[in-house]
């Protein structure tokens, strides 16, 4: 019995051995696109107003490592609708999620603008009272 059993252990851990190179990347890939699809839910759930439609495009920009980026151009929008957009997508973002806002606005046709919104953790401090 205890030889059948490690007969058993050899060979799964040489499956895994044959099938792990394999089956890693794909699953970092799998991770990787249910954060992104995430992401696109959260924005397109924030940006899916009237007033919006036709003004913009998002990219999410995903990394392994680091942050991921949203990225959202706003073309021929008002000053109250760029900052409306700020302020909707930063409070409903995670907080290890960059926000650039890009975009051209009404008042000049050649100038462009590029804002970029990072929100960290606050951090408390003790005072005795």
């Amino acid at each position: 019995m205890v030889e059948l059993l490690v007969g058993l252990g050899k060979l799964s851990i040489g499956f895994l051995c044959l099938l792990g190179p394999f089956a890693l990347p794909f699953l970092f890939m799998h991770i990787r696109d249910h954060r992104e699809s995430e992401l696109y839910t959260t924005v397109l759930r924030e940006l899916n107003l009237p007033e919006l439609r036709g003004l913009y495009t998002v990219r999410i920009l995903t990394r392994p490592l680091t942050a991921d980026t949203v990225v959202v151009d706003l073309w021929q929008c008002s000053r109250e609708q760029v900052w409306g957009v700020i302020e909707k997508l930063s409070a409903q973002l995670p907080e290890h999620v960059r926000l650039e806002v890009n975009g051209i606005t009404d008042c000049r046709v050649r100038s462009t603008w590029k804002l970029t919104v990072t929100r960290t953790q606050a951090a408390f401090s003790y005072c005795p009272v």
